[in-house]
Order: structure tokens, then C-alpha cells, then sequence
């Protein structure tokens, strides 16, 4: 790993210990003023790693990815459902992006396998969506969001089922996307809260953020 990549990979650490620490103790202030600066760094330490050597589309469209998922952070810091529901728009269009890396290179569909990674999300996203009790129309926006999540859960399967080593960290961050959002779907659309729901979601969605990002990394680098 080159030098800048741990530099700003410590960065990206330091700032996330910050955040979660100050979800933890009450500190808003610097939640507000930290959060922005999450996914920067993360892109920095993917950039660092990966250039000059692998200039290429997929890394363009990672740094895509976490530029609007650091729109999403900075929407979602805003009080009012109009900037939760741009937040959220903002996370769905980097996750497109995410899939742009993720599945490239993946071509045509081999064995039933295969084919059932991509057809669960198809009907899982609606019957968990309903669960949460999300009204139309902004059901319709949540359960493509949901979907296209799963998607990426699914890409990890996909590659491990090709027996790629990136595709775990690729599952896993997926899953503990699905978590860390479920998270915020219980109270925001179920009305649903408990002790420590709040202080778990950062905790997980910059697990998630690391371990995707991370693993699209090594995608990139092992084309």
C-alpha cells in the first residue's frame, strides 16, 4: 500500500472516530461540521491507491459515487422530508454509479445461481419497503432504492460465485448498507426507536462505505 493511501486512509479514520464519537456523547455541532468530510477523505485514499496506474472509466465512476453519496451526507444534515427525500436521491444516483464498478465486466449471467442473485432483490425490495409502512408515491422512489442496494449485495455473490477475493468485502458492505438504512427507515417510515438506533447508524454506514469502496479498489486493480 503506498504511503499516501495510509495517510489518507488514517485521515478518513481519525474523522470517522471523531463523528461516531460525537453521535455518541450528544455533539451535533460536530457531527454537522464532520460528516461532509467523510466521504472526501475516502476518495482521496481510494484516488491515492489507485493513480496513475489505473486511470481509467471505473475509477471516475467510484469518485461519481462518493461525490453524490457526500451530497446525500450533507442533504441529510438538513431538517424537512423535502432535503430527506433529495438525500436520498442523492445516495440512489451514487449507488448507480457504485454498480457501474461493480458490475462491469460481469457479462452474461451463468446458471440459475447467478440468476437468482438478481431476481431475490427484484422481489425482496417491495415486501420489505411495505413492511415499513413508506406511502405512495414515495414508496415507488424507496423500493428502487432498496433494490438497487440489494443489487449491490448481490454483485458481491455474483463475484464470489466467480471466485474473485474483493467479492466478501464487496457482500458485506452491501448487507451492512441494507442495515445501517434500515436503520433510519424504522424511525423515519415505521416510527419505530430504541436506545442506541441513532448512535448505530454512522457506526455501520461508514463500515459499509469502507468495506464497498475498499473492495471496488481492488476490482479496479486487479482488472
Amino acid at each position: 500500500m503506498k504511503k499516501s493511501t495510509k495517510i489518507a486512509g488514517a485521515v478518513f479514520l481519525l474523522l470517522s472516530l471523531v463523528d461516531v464519537l460525537s453521535v455518541f456523547v450528544g455533539g451535533n455541532d460536530i457531527h454537522l461540521y464532520v460528516k461532509p468530510l467523510l466521504m472526501p477523505s475516502l476518495a482521496a485514499a481510494a484516488l491515492c491507491q489507485l493513480l496513475p496506474g489505473n486511470n481509467c472509466s471505473l475509477v471516475w465512476l467510484l469518485l461519481a459515487g462518493l461525490c453524490f453519496h457526500t451530497a446525500g451526507d450533507v442533504l441529510l444534515n438538513i431538517d424537512g422530508f423535502l432535503y430527506f427525500a433529495l438525500g436520498l436521491g442523492a445516495f440512489l444516483i451514487g449507488h448507480w454509479f457504485y454498480l457501474g464498478v461493480l458490475l462491469s465486466g460481469i457479462g452474461a449471467l451463468k446458471g440459475w445461481k447467478e440468476i437468482l442473485c438478481l431476481a431475490v432483490p427484484l422481489v425482496l425490495a417491495p415486501v420489505i419497503v411495505g413492511f415499513f409502512g413508506v406511502e405512495w408515491p414515495f414508496s415507488a422512489a424507496v423500493i428502487l432504492y432498496a433494490f438497487t442496494l440489494m443489487v449491490v449485495a448481490a454483485s458481491g455473490i455474483l463475484w464470489n460465485l466467480r471466485g474473485r477475493q474483493f467479492a466478501s468485502r464487496i457482500f458485506w458492505g452491501g448487507i451492512i448498507f441494507i442495515i445501517s438504512d434500515s436503520l433510519i427507515a424504522l424511525k423515519s417510515f415505521a416510527g419505530i426507536d430504541f436506545a442506541l438506533r441513532s448512535a448505530l447508524v454512522m457506526p455501520t454506514y461508514l463500515l459499509a462505505e469502507w468495506l464497498l469502496v475498499s473492495g471496488m479498489v481492488r476490482k479496479i486493480g486487479s482488472r
